[in-house]
């Protein structure tokens, strides 16, 4: 099984960046891209040149759907491409694939001097993990012995030497080990009792709603770090406080649908305290109100009734006033 170098710090290079700018795409996909780039080399251009291969080639190995001029400009400029008088290369090939080219130039010749009664070749060194081949491929490893005669095998001893993204051998494989890494909260500790509590308390929720597979992916150990962040870093102490507010946030109407998880719950803390204290609001029946009415016009005793003849007095004194007010003009 082939194996080249996979540094850490491919994804903040910046030439990774930048093919990432001229494509449009992100980190994580351009990383993708990259990774499937060298492994097809490893098995169509193992001494790096790809002269014979074209755009359309690259793109189809990398399965990438865009423009496959694009594609091929934008390694080019990024670095990851060099184009030579002699052709196309894939830029520090022998950095990535080189001790994995050395051992399968090792492992032909020592099978080459066992069929022929010769004393063994040394194995080279265990800087990588083992190459798993059969007879195809260590016929394949056999055609490759002379692409590098001279390799420089100091030049990952020279501290100035910093083959892009980071210097070879900085990122060896782990030593393998049985089992996985051990839970950093148990079942007996404080925080990840919490979180337990709490995915509880949201499963119910979901299941009443029909979403019985809403937390399906809970990280607990995630959760539980989450929690201990609250306590200790946010200075939350009153656990008490903390599990009363899991206990209201997944009946509120609003915040149920807002505060799904540990991390949300951490966040949105100070805020689900105080809407939890608030006094909801009395809903009153349409048209009522407390305030007491205030009359615009209030009602007036009605006017007396006025007699004939006192209705005539009225209109001559009306007369006589008018008439007198027209002999002072």
């Amino acid at each position: 099984m082939a194996w080249i170098e996979s540094h850490q710090g491919t994804d903040r290079h910046p030439k990774t960046r930048k093919l990432c700018r001229k494509l449009g795409i992100s980190t994580p996909a351009a990383v993708g891209h990259l990774h499937m780039f060298w492994w097809w080399a490893m098995d169509f251009a193992q001494d790096g040149d790809i002269s014979r291969y074209g755009p359309d080639d690259i793109a189809d190995a990398i399965e990438w759907d865009g423009d496959s001029g694009q594609l091929y400009t934008a390694l080019v400029e990024a670095g990851f491409i060099d184009e030579t008088e002699a052709g196309r290369e894939i830029h520090d090939w022998y950095a990535y694939a080189g001790r994995l080219i050395d051992r399968r130039a090792a492992d032909a010749e020592r099978k080459r001097n066992s069929r022929s009664g010769k004393k063994s070749v040394p194995p080279p060194s265990t800087g990588s993990p083992p190459d798993v081949q059969g007879t195809e491929e260590g016929q394949r490893a056999e055609s490759i012995r002379d692409l590098n005669p001279n390799p420089n095998h100091n030049q990952y001893k020279d501290k100035d030497y910093c083959p892009e993204p980071p210097p070879a051998g900085q990122d060896d494989p782990p030593p393998s080990g049985k089992g996985k890494k051990p839970d950093k909260y148990g079942p007996d500790n404080t925080y990840y009792r919490m979180a337990v509590y709490f995915k509880d308390r949201v499963d119910e929720m979901a299941k009443g709603e029909g979403l019985e597979h809403l937390t399906a992916r809970t990280n607990i150990q995630k959760w539980a770090d989450d929690f201990r962040k609250l306590v200790e870093l946010d200075k939350h102490h009153d656990k008490e406080l903390i599990a009363r507010v899991m206990d209201w946030v997944v009946k509120d109407d609003f915040w149920c649908r807002n505060v799904l998880s540990a991390e949300a719950f951490r966040n949105q803390f100070g805020k689900l305290v105080l809407a939890m204290r608030k006094p909801k609001r009395q809903s009153r029946p349409a048209g009522r109100s407390d305030k007491q009415s205030i009359d615009i016009v209030q009602d007036q005793e009605p006017a007396p009734e006025v007699s004939q003849e006192e209705y005539e007095e009225l209109l001559r004194l009306a007369e006589r006033m008018e008439s007198g007010k027209g002999g002072q003009r």
